[in-house]
C-alpha cells in the first residue's frame, strides 16, 4: 500500500538527506588548509588500516535505532528523525567530498563503491524503518490530538517493520564486520 503520504514522508526525507550532502560538500570546501591537511592524514590512515580492522558499526545501529524507535513513542523522536536523516546524508557528502579533494575521479569511484558495499542495505531499511516511525508517531498524535481511536493492528504492523529492519541492519552489519574489509579492499586499486 503505498499512499500520497508516504510519497509526500519519503520526499521530505530525500530532501533533508539530499541537503545533507550538499551542505557535507560544501562544509569539506570551506574548511582552511589545515584542516584539509588533517582530514587528509586521516584518510590516508583509514584507507591503510582498513585492509587490517573491521567495519563495526553494530552497536552504533542498536543504540541509534533503539532510541529513535523509543523516542518516536513519545513523539520527540521527530525531529531527532530529521536530524540524523540530515546526519547520514552530511556524512556521506563530507566523505566522497574528502575522497575527492584527495584522489578526484578514482577518489568518486572508490567512495561510491564504499558506499554501496557499506551503506546500501543500511539506508534502504532505514527508510523504511523511518517510515513505520513516522507512521506511529502520526497514530499516536491523531490518538492525542483528535482523540481518534487508535487501530492496534496497523500499530502491530509498523512495530513489526520497526523490529524487522533493525533485526536486517544488525545482520547486515554482522556480515560488514566479517566480510566488508575484504570485499572492500579488492577496490584499493583506485586509489593508487
Amino acid at each position: 500500500m503505498w499512499t500520497s503520504l508516504n510519497k509526500k514522508i519519503c520526499l521530505f526525507f530525500s530532501i533533508i538527506f539530499t541537503i545533507g550532502i550538499i551542505i557535507g560538500f560544501i562544509f569539506l570546501i570551506y574548511l582552511e588548509e589545515s584542516s584539509k591537511e588533517l582530514i587528509s592524514l586521516n584518510i590516508n590512515e583509514w584507507l591503510q588500516s582498513l585492509s587490517t580492522s573491521h567495519i563495526n558499526s553494530i552497536l552504533e545501529h542498536i543504540i541509534i535505532l533503539s532510541t529513535l524507535a523509543i523516542l518516536s513513542i513519545f513523539v520527540i523522536g521527530l525531529p531527532l528523525i530529521i536530524f540524523f536523516v540530515f546526519y547520514n546524508g552530511f556524512s556521506i557528502g563530507f566523505l566522497l567530498m574528502s575522497l575527492i579533494e584527495i584522489f578526484g575521479v578514482k577518489g568518486l569511484i572508490y567512495g561510491l563503491i564504499y558506499l554501496i558495499i557499506t551503506k546500501g542495505i543500511y539506508l534502504f531499511f532505514l527508510t523504511i524503518f523511518i517510515l513505520a516511525l513516522i507512521k506511529i508517531i502520526i497514530l499516536i498524535i491523531k490518538r492525542l490530538i483528535w482523540h481518534q481511536k487508535m487501530n492496534k493492528n496497523l500499530l502491530a504492523t509498523y512495530c513489526k517493520r520497526i523490529l524487522i529492519c533493525i533485526g536486517v541492519i544488525i545482520l547486515s552489519d554482522i556480515i560488514l564486520y566479517f566480510g566488508g574489509t575484504k570485499l572492500i579492499s579488492i577496490f584499493n586499486f583506485l586509489l593508487n
